[in-house]
């Protein structure tokens, strides 16, 4: 089973700051997170976008959470992502009605970020197990990288718009596919120094460059964060003029 399999993260939450927070902070510890301000704007992009883990806030204007619970639950003919209840109710009647609405945990919104991340790492490890986290079959479609064109194509046939950055760490990534490429050898092909600031703009290129895919594309850019070694593009893959 791959290490490289990143979880799909959908965070439901009425408050900027929080959300912002949490989506931010999700990215930055390898999770590939998308935020939304309300269910009308969640399901506008679920079930198209197969999410494994609902972060759901319960007190939402229009769609409740409770609501969403119950709608996602109710889906046929689709899996279901886990769905964690992050809320400022924290009597035991509230966590019944949570959990019968369909939520697999119920965190308070005084948890720390690190139990949050814990319960997405505990997500990850189940869809692992169940076989969820598969390598490319030789069959399947690759990207495309035009590289003169600062374009991307994904195996689904959409294409996105590059910056000169994301254009120079792909067309690395692409010339080594399979295998980590360290941070600082992306930061030289950015002929970037190697410091701090440059290390963290070249993880928020890649956090950015992720969500950026997933929302023109509708399918996950295999970008993964190898931890202590730099980053690998584990799909299959093709470098065009």
């Amino acid at each position: 089973m791959s290490n490289s399999f990143s979880l799909l993260v959908a965070v439901v939450e009425d408050s900027p700051e929080l959300l912002a927070d949490l989506v931010e902070f999700l990215n930055l510890k390898g999770f590939v997170a998308q935020g939304f301000e309300n269910g009308e704007a969640f399901f506008q992009a679920w079930p198209s976008t197969s999410f494994h883990l609902l972060l759901l806030d319960v007190a939402l204007p229009g769609i409740s959470g409770l609501e969403i619970a119950q709608r996602v639950r109710a889906q046929p003919n689709t899996r279901p992502p886990e769905i964690v209840m992050l809320t400022a109710l924290d009597s035991s009647g509230d966590h019944v009605l949570g959990l019968e609405a369909g939520a697999d945990a119920y965190l308070s919104k005084r948890s720390s970020l690190q139990v949050i991340e814990a319960t997405c790492h505990s997500v990850r490890r189940r869809f692992e197990r169940m076989g969820e986290a598969h390598e490319a079959p030789p069959d399947e479609p690759a990207w495309t990288l035009h590289v003169r064109d600062w374009l991307i194509t994904a195996p689904n046939g959409q294409s996105l718009h590059l910056t000169h950055a994301e254009v120079a760490v792909l067309s690395m990534l692409f010339a080594y596919p399979g295998k980590a490429v360290a941070r600082e050898a992306l930061l030289l092909r950015l002929e970037k120094q190697d410091t701090l600031s440059n290390l963290r703009n070249l993880d928020n290129t890649a956090s950015r460059l992720r969500r950026k895919v997933l929302a023109s594309c509708g399918i996950e850019l295999p970008l993964r964060p190898s931890y202590g070694k730099g980053y690998t593009f584990s799909g299959r893959c093709g470098l065009a003029a």
